[in-house]
């Protein structure tokens, strides 16, 4: 499998691989993960006190001590803890610093799973709904949707306050399914666990609303390696149907590379903004000579759509570079949020290799034009709406689309009926695999041999 073009193929070049040579010898601590005169522990804590946001904090290499760490995902998970506190003074801000093999890496870029393929969530109690499919995945492949009810998966019965026995019948290879559709019909289908590549795109259609043509338009990854493709198609899909308006549903979708998010804002932003600042970097000291500044295209893509307002479905899951295609139009466009604010990740790093590992310290913050940033506690909702696992996507019906929707026709946001809060149980999907959070900087050419 290959890395997106953007990620590092070989290692650290000029002062970076020297200094790993001279700087990360073994010590007589717990025996080192990897054989030779460099420990792969010593590498990832080095390129963490090189490009880490928050460098200054981090203990030197004889007081932090990396090879008394059991594995570099640990150590990094320690490094996390020198970035100042949260807002809520029970943590950290920085929750992304992460080391992970290679192989593990390659995995996430192509989007290879293994499994059914699907989220699940509980709508109300114990009614367990499909949050989502892939389209590729077993589950996918066999017709199953959104808002399909779950009633039973291998003689386990769905039971919100003790999920341990579904989550257990879950882990089998193969499992019978018991349905109820979106129609009301019962389905019994079995499936076993396949590999499968995942899409960026779970959907993408037209709504006639008020003789508009509204596309929308469900992305869920910035980081696959057909993200860029499928989002191209998608622009050109809607282009030609005409689309004067769009909801971009991105509730699911956790970041990925900052290149396609940029790409996505080009699309959408209006013409007045061509060639403008989209957003500022910003490195630690050492590495200030990185900071740059973006701007939009100067001449936009064909089939952009030069939108004035924009309105996007987001949930807590909705993260980095998601956020920073959000706050990058804000200063251009009237944006607007339904759902739920949004994760609060308004960093970004790179992705360093080094003896089989990735090591990806935080590196760098993002501020869009108007010098907003630091957005640690989420991007705040316009209209706040549990997340409606009831409807399939692209239903008109469904609670967060149906405020868009609303707020295209009208031009103002929907007041908030204390009814309509019950609607949902768990904020959130329970996803049968962890996604990806980050917001992946193009590394810059010094560091690629």
């Amino acid at each position: 499998m290959k890395f997106n073009r953007f990620v590092v193929r070989l290692g650290l070049a000029f002062s970076l691989t020297a200094a790993f040579v001279a700087g990360c010898k073994k010590t007589n601590d717990p025996q080192p993960l990897v054989s030779g005169t460099v420990d792969v522990r010593d590498s990832v804590y080095y390129i963490a006190k090189e490009l880490f946001l928050w460098t200054d904090k981090l203990p030197t290499l004889a007081d932090f001590k990396p090879t008394s760490y059991d594995s570099p995902e640990a150590l990094m998970a320690k490094v996390r803890t020198y970035s100042p506190a949260n807002s809520a003074g029970n943590g950290n801000v920085d929750r992304w610093s992460f080391a992970t093999p290679v192989a593990e890496w390659n995995k996430v870029l192509t989007g290879s799973n293994a499994g059914f393929g699907f989220s699940r969530s509980y709508a109300s109690e114990n009614d367990l709904r499909v949050a989502y499919t892939y389209p590729n995945s077993p589950i996918g492949q066999a017709g199953v949707e959104r808002g399909w009810r779950i009633t039973k998966l291998n003689g386990a019965v769905p039971n919100s306050t003790n999920d341990k026995p579904f989550a257990d019948a879950l882990a089998s290879n193969t499992g019978t399914f018991e349905f109820v559709t979106n129609t009301g019909e019962t389905k019994t289908i079995t499936l076993t666990k396949a590999e499968y590549k995942s899409n960026a795109v779970l959907k993408k259609s037209v709504l006639d609303v008020g003789g508009k043509k509204v596309g929308y338009l469900l992305y869920n990854s910035f980081i696959l390696s057909t993200s860029q493709q499928e989002l191209d198609e998608a622009f050109a899909y809607f282009k030609q149907a005409g689309v004067t308006e769009l909801v971009a549903d991105l509730r699911y979708n956790s970041g990925g590379y900052v290149n396609i998010a940029e790409r996505f804002a080009n699309y959408v932003v209006p013409l007045a903004a061509a060639g403008k600042l989209m957003y500022t970097d910003q490195h630690n000291e050492k590495y200030k000579g990185w900071n740059r500044t973006k701007n939009f295209d100067g001449t936009l893509p064909a089939n952009a759509l030069k939108l004035s307002r924009i309105a996007f479905i987001t949930t807590r899951s909705s993260a980095s570079a998601t956020e920073l295609l959000i706050n990058v139009l804000r200063p251009y466009m009237d944006v607007k949020l339904f759902g739920n604010d949004t994760y609060g990740k308004p960093v970004g790093y790179y992705q360093i290799p080094v003896m089989g590992y990735i090591s990806s310290p935080v590196a760098v913050i993002q501020t869009n034009a108007a010098n907003y940033g630091g957005y640690y506690d989420g991007l705040p909702a316009d209209r706040k709406q549990t997340d409606d696992y009831t409807h399939n996507f692209g239903d008109p019906a469904e609670s967060s689309l149906k405020d868009a929707l609303t707020y295209l026709q009208t031009g103002s946001v929907p007041a908030r009926q204390a009814a309509r809060v019950a609607a949902g149980y768990q904020e959130n999907p329970s996803v049968e695999s962890e996604s990806f959070v980050g917001a992946i900087q193009e590394t810059p050419k010094a560091l690629l041999r």
